[in-house]
């Protein structure tokens, strides 16, 4: 498939590894220079330095052959624009990450295939927590096949406590969603140090997950 991904933070980076890691003929864009180059340095693919908003930029990435758009930038008024572009120049499939479940719902009433909004994926989770039971949470099928979210609780005589997550030797083909401390959820790059009843919750590939628990014990 040829995929084209805005934004090339945590997520369109991660993103950008597992699709090429595929065979997938990968685009990534971000307005930001050392996240382009860093993003190529990581994965096999087209990393273009420019802003989303720019119009001459789908002009040079060709709308019309793309199968796939995905748009994973932290400014929902970008990733709607974006979505709306590759709609009205046919792109067969768009999902976009939001943090407003309003856009997610104007994005799906306007035709847009799949709007994942974090908050919502997260507290899902929680409930399946609360409740003790396991919870299917709702994924589009780019982000999932094989992959699955895992959640651990970090206990006292872990090795992991009072280490951050960047000095823990975790898999490549895992990521870090957000760590729930009791009270709130906290973005990764928010831990200051791994504490005792923190859950840790992240999408690991399939066959991992026993190494990326280690990683934590």
């Amino acid at each position: 498939m040829r995929i084209l991904i805005i934004g090339a933070g945590d997520t369109g980076r991660h993103l950008a590894r597992m699709l090429s890691g595929k065979g997938n003929e990968v685009i990534v864009v971000d307005k930001d220079k050392e996240k382009c180059k860093l993003v190529a340095e990581e994965a096999d693919v087209y990393a273009i330095n420019k802003d989303a908003t720019d119009l001459s930029l789908y002009e040079e990435v060709d709308l019309r052959k793309l199968d796939v758009m995905v748009a994973t930038t932290d400014k929902d008024e970008v990733n709607l624009f974006v979505a709306l572009i590759a709609r009205e120049h046919g792109v067969p499939r768009i999902i976009v990450r939001v943090k407003d479940e309003k856009v997610a719902r104007l994005l799906e009433r306007v035709g847009i295939e799949r709007a994942i909004c974090v908050p919502y994926v997260i507290a899902g989770l929680i409930q399946s927590f609360i409740e003790g039971k396991y919870s299917l949470i709702n994924i589009s099928p780019i982000f999932s096949g094989t992959y699955g979210l895992v959640s651990i609780t970090l206990a006292e005589n872990d090795t992991s406590i009072g280490k951050t997550l960047d000095d823990l030797r975790l898999p490549l083909a895992s990521k870090v969603i957000a760590v729930f401390d009791g009270e709130r959820f906290l973005d990764p790059e928010e831990v200051r140090e791994l504490r005792p009843g923190y859950e840790v919750i992240a999408l690991v590939r399939n066959d991992i997950v026993e190494e990326f628990i280690r990683a934590f014990r």
